[in-house]
């Protein structure tokens, strides 16, 4: 069975670095697994329906998943619907929601954004966590704000049954 963890939260609560730690943590216990990271793919013009290009990324996720010959993949990336996940069907998917304070979001985007992008970032973590409230997407969720990425990445394997 082909196991998939998703990574998930606003833009800024640390879903790549935790996702990395997760990578080291396998890695350590000798165990396999992919890693793919859907917002290394960017292009410009994206579809209408697809203001994120993720039909893109995803289908090179489909071509590239199975050269790298593992069971285990772990995606960090935004899901806003959980049917956007649907063309994983026959793989266990699990998605770990990352959350943070405001306030720690927002200082994390200001200390990486130091461009043009800086105002749409922090909008946007707004509008996540908003949107995450009234539809949530998430078989659990992990707090990271007070604890180090490798206490992070630990909960995350341990809660969803990968440790």
């Amino acid at each position: 069975m082909r196991r998939i963890l998703v990574v998930t939260g606003p833009v800024g609560v640390g879903k790549t670095a935790v996702s990395w730690e997760i990578a080291e943590v396998l890695e350590e216990r000798d165990v396999p697994y992919g890693f793919f990271d859907p917002d290394a793919v960017h292009f410009h013009p994206r579809p209408a329906d697809d203001r994120f290009g993720y039909g893109v990324s995803l289908a090179a996720l489909d071509a590239a998943w199975p050269l790298m010959d593992v069971d285990r993949l772990i995606v960090p990336m935004v899901v806003e619907r959980r049917d956007r996940l649907d063309r994983f069907s026959g793989s266990d998917v699990t998605v770990a929601r990352l959350t943070a304070p405001a306030a720690v979001i927002e200082g994390r985007i200001r200390r990486r954004e130091i461009g043009a992008g800086l105002e749409w970032h922090l909008a946007r973590a707004v509008e996540l966590d908003a949107h995450w409230r009234d539809h949530p997407v998430e078989d659990f969720t992990v707090e990271n704000a007070d604890h180090s990425v490798r206490e992070v990445a630990v909960e995350v394997l341990t809660r969803s049954g990968w440790l």
